[in-house]
């Protein structure tokens, strides 16, 4: 018993959950007269090992980092958005990614917000050499823009037998305010429930008021990340409405089209991906946009996702964005 309270708390005091983290001098805020942003579930870098049973050695993340920022100059975006990425802990040898990520890239800002933080986490399952040990991981926004409001949003939890309850992670609803050429640009940046379909249903519905929210009160705001459903029903017998829960009374379209096949346009498994799960959703009135792709990584992916980036052309200029009424809060209150 005192193992098990020991192993499942967390380092962190609560104050440190959600960070927004300086690497230079504060960048200038022009906006670009066309945005390119990517979410990618990066997985921790463990490639396609992520949650098996197998020991993966350090040269396996150290590896995974150098393709992974090859990838990101190639594509050179100004805003991404992450999930699964670690903060340091022994199952990354203790590599901080995302400070790793934005000083080798030479991002001069990002945002950080914790959603798993064990001492020791028992998981994969078997021998104590293939187990996680101290985790803190979550999710992350790198920018090339100055961040003027950061929020860290903890969604509702699944029912759940206690122990497995005590080592589960977080799911968050990131929310962030870029300060974008004098204007102000939102980002919700998320990673919804995998495997209880009603909790991702009602995450859903209040990513979706959050959205709303800042809709109504003009600013711009893209929502991005891991959803983990398809955005069309796999079939008849599905009964997943989170996607149609989500996007309910927004205007909001995916920068990537929808395609005849779901697997045309899938992002999971990165090896062979049959399903589309991560997604970048824009409002047509500020976006218009003139290039979208998927990236899965080769020869060995660094993820078990894909990446997706779209650029996105600003219509009408920033300029000429209406000027936003007030900003609102950016917590999501799970008991409304």
């Amino acid at each position: 018993m005192l193992f098990f309270l020991w192993a499942s708390s967390g380092r962190l005091p609560a104050e440190d959950l959600a960070q927004t983290r300086t690497y230079a001098p504060a960048p200038d805020s022009t906006a670009p007269d066309t945005l390119t942003v990517t979410t990618y579930n990066i997985g921790y870098l463990s490639g396609l090992r992520n949650n098996e049973p197998v020991v993966r050695p350090d040269s396996l993340f150290f590896a995974n980092m150098d393709q992974a920022v090859r990838f990101f100059q190639t594509i050179n975006p100004d805003i991404v958005g992450f999930q699964e990425i670690d903060f340091g802990g022994a199952r990354v040898a203790d590599v901080h990614q995302l400070d790793t990520l934005a000083t080798r890239l030479g991002y001069p800002t990002a945002a950080q917000v914790v959603n798993w933080d064990e001492r020791y986490l028992p998981f994969p399952y078997g021998r104590p050499a293939v187990n996680f040990g101290s985790t803190l991981s979550g999710q992350a926004v790198l920018s090339r823009f100055p961040i003027r409001r950061h929020v860290r949003n903890v969604l509702p939890r699944p029912p759940q037998w206690f122990v497995r309850d005590a080592f589960y992670l977080d799911r968050l609803a990131q929310a962030a305010v870029f300060d974008f050429g004098g204007h102000l640009l939102a980002i919700i940046n998320v990673h919804l429930e995998a495997f209880h379909v009603g909790t991702r249903e009602e995450q859903a519905r209040m990513v979706n008021d959050l959205y709303r929210r800042l809709a109504d009160s003009n600013v711009p705001t893209l929502l991005i990340g891991d959803f983990n459903s398809r955005l069309r029903r796999a079939d008849a017998a599905s009964k997943d409405e989170t996607m149609q829960l989500l996007l309910d009374g927004t205007e909001l379209r995916s920068a990537v089209a929808d395609a005849p096949k779901d697997t045309a346009r899938a992002t999971y498994p990165a090896n062979a991906p049959t399903q589309r799960i991560d997604y970048i959703f824009y409002p047509p009135r500020f976006f218009s946009p003139t290039d979208a792709q998927r990236s899965c990584g080769t020869p060995n992916p660094p993820s078990d996702h894909c990446a997706v980036t779209a650029s996105l052309r600003l219509t009408p200029s920033v300029d000429e964005w209406p000027p936003y009424k007030a900003l609102p809060s950016l917590k999501i209150d799970p008991d409304e």
